[in-house]
């Protein structure tokens, strides 16, 4: 899910849940299964002068084709997923405030938004809201529910848990392996909110620090977890919510389509710079499945999933014209996460294969 911008001083933690392995993505020191870090071959350097433009980003013709920043009444429907009525969501350009326009909106309290997903009710974290939104989706807002008091006795190294946050102070739960610990315990489930454990508050705490935690718990004791479930309606799994009128973005109280759906899927990209654009993306693109296997890296070695972080770093592969400029962009773009160097190397290697395969 969606990270927050850059900081000067970044924290110094940075981990994840996954088991412990060999090359980890946060920690000096890898975490999840032993990666196989392939650094691609750096292309030839070539001498940049003082005079010369910084390189343009590589063109992807299947991409994107921008559209420039979302018209001021550029407005999403949005309902809570255990059931209200329609509301219009506009004027935001991140998803930190696009949660605190929806927190306006229903009258809740930011800290009781779990997450978003787009185009269905249910908790399912294959449609949860990322960095982008297609202007055809419906915004279903997850709140609040159940909490429960969890005592996990720790017998290994890995809980199997996948952990990610909503990009506005909620870590919660996105998998959980079979066969781990978490999958043996039925009172922890896909979708909660991990609002403390031993007792420590975690709202407004990343993903990667909470994942860091709960590996750090040491092997063989015990620890507290306290889990909200998201809200559920007691219809749900029964019949799908009509959703008449809510239809997709609009540019006005009217109800008028925003734009039509042309080739490919529009969508409202949200950066954490507060740049949003309107643009058309064609999801069988070398970039889209780059920023799949980014994903899967950050899985594999630290036990997060961020698919804006993964979009950051092919956003800055494809600005960078040999590894030595991607990782000064990921220093200087993803400084907070403090990536050990193999990591860097081993995302540039995945990006650089699926855009080889584009042009096979």
């Amino acid at each position: 899910m969606p990270f927050f911008g850059k900081k000067k001083k970044p924290s110094k933690s940075e981990a994840e849940e996954a088991p412990p392995a060999t090359a980890v993505a946060e920690q000096p020191k890898p975490v999840e299964e032993e990666a196989n870090p392939k650094a691609a071959q750096p292309a030839a350097e070539s001498k940049p002068e003082a005079s010369k433009p910084a390189p343009e980003a590589d063109a992807d013709p299947k991409q994107t084709a921008a559209m420039g920043p979302p018209p001021k009444d550029l407005a999403f429907p949005v309902q809570l997923a255990h059931g209200s009525g329609t509301k219009k969501v506009n004027d935001f350009a991140t998803v930190k405030q696009l949660y605190g326009r929806i927190a306006q909106e229903f009258s809740i309290e930011l800290r009781d938004l779990f997450f978003c997903t787009l185009g269905t009710d249910r908790v399912d974290t294959d449609r949860l809201l990322g960095g982008q939104i297609g202007l055809n989706d419906v915004i279903f807002v997850h709140v609040r529910g159940e909490e429960k008091d969890v005592v996990v006795h720790k017998r290994e190294a890995a809980l199997g848990l996948t952990i990610t946050d909503n990009g506005a102070g909620c870590a919660f739960i996105k998998r959980i392996k079979d066969g781990s610990i978490s999958a043996e315990m039925p009172e922890i489930c896909v979708g909660d909110h991990i609002s403390q454990v031993n007792g420590r508050e975690l709202f407004g705490v990343r993903h990667i620090e909470v994942a860091k935690m709960l590996k750090e718990m040491p092997v063989g004791q015990d620890f507290t977890m306290k889990l909200f479930s998201p809200k559920r309606t007691p219809f749900t799994g029964i019949a799908p919510r009509n959703t008449k009128g809510a239809t997709g973005a609009t540019l006005s109280a009217s109800g008028t389509p925003a734009l039509d759906a042309g080739m490919g899927k529009q969508t409202l990209r949200l950066k954490a710079s507060g740049q949003a654009t309107v643009q058309t993306v064609d999801e069988s693109s070398w970039t889209v499945k780059a920023a799949e296997a980014v994903d899967d890296c950050l899985e594999s070695f630290m036990g997060i999933r961020d698919n804006e972080l993964a979009e950051t770093a092919v956003d800055a592969a494809r600005a960078a014209s040999n590894l030595d400029e991607f990782k000064a962009k990921i220093n200087e773009d993803l400084e907070l996460f403090e990536f050990p160097e193999s990591f860097v190397e081993e995302m540039w290697s995945v990006i650089q294969a699926e855009k080889e395969k584009e042009k096979k």
